[in-house]
């Protein structure tokens, strides 16, 4: 298939097709099967014509918007999506892609020969806009959406990091850890370790997407603790972590 199709050929078509313009056409022929795909915008079309055999055919496609006759070509030029001419030995295969975006509504496809027209019609749906409660088959006709796969859950949006951690002694034996509220939680965890790089455990849950602040109590006084917090949400009873915030230092009074 060629990708632009000159005015010669056009002028070509057009000479052709004036010959022919007295002859019937015929809508809807059941010799020529038009088979639209509506995952890669692609046509294929078989035309089954015995008499046809080593005769010409000229194929035209015409988008949604098209006027007029089939045959004036100067009028429609805007409307057509594929143009091509073939030898037909009976029974003839072949495929075109539209050349243009797809557009909703009803295209159609001339074939011209020496025996008339046949225009056959057929319905694009691009994948983006399918009619309301309906999504586009494979062959462009619409069907109903499939049932949601329950057994299949919507990953919730893991939670950032809180910012603005900061840890200071708060009393004897006591900690104030202090953050910047996240977006979407519903409470909070802070977790506690000796070291670093040591074992973090969650020392104290804090309910509440809001809350900003939490005192450590029971601390060990004069040792230094490594601390970090993260926020949470709900799906039902159960928690579901965010990412941990950096870590800070603290000695306890």
């Amino acid at each position: 298939m060629q990708r632009k199709m000159g005015w010669v050929l056009i002028a070509l078509l057009l000479a052709g097709m004036q010959l022919l313009c007295s002859r019937s056409i015929q809508a809807g022929s059941p010799a020529v099967t038009v088979t639209p795909s509506q995952a890669d915008g692609t046509v294929s079309v078989t035309v089954s014509d015995a008499e046809l055999k080593g005769k010409e055919i000229s194929v035209i496609c015409y988008a949604p918007g098209a006027s007029g006759a089939y045959n004036d070509l100067t009028a429609n030029k805007a409307a057509i999506v594929y143009m091509n001419q073939y030898t037909i030995n009976g029974t003839l295969t072949f495929h075109f892609k539209v050349k243009k975006q797809l557009v909703p509504g009803i295209y159609t496809l001339v074939v011209t020969s020496e025996k008339g027209q046949a225009a056959n019609q057929f319905r694009f749906i691009p994948e983006d806009k399918p009619a309301s409660g309906q999504t586009a088959g494979s062959n462009g006709n619409t069907t109903n959406p499939p049932a949601p796969d329950k057994s299949v859950k919507a990953k919730k949006k893991v939670l950032p990091a809180p910012k603005g951690v900061k840890a200071k002694p708060s009393g004897r034996k006591k900690i104030k850890v202090s953050w910047k509220k996240v977006k979407g939680a519903k409470g909070y965890q802070i977790s506690v370790a000796a070291k670093k790089k040591g074992k973090y455990k969650v020392k104290m849950t804090v309910k509440g997407g809001s809350k900003k602040t939490a005192i450590l109590k029971k601390m060990k006084s004069g040792k230094v603790y490594y601390i970090k917090v993260r926020a949470y949400q709900l799906s039902g009873k159960k928690k579901t972590a965010g990412k941990y915030s950096k870590i800070v230092k603290v000695k306890v009074r």
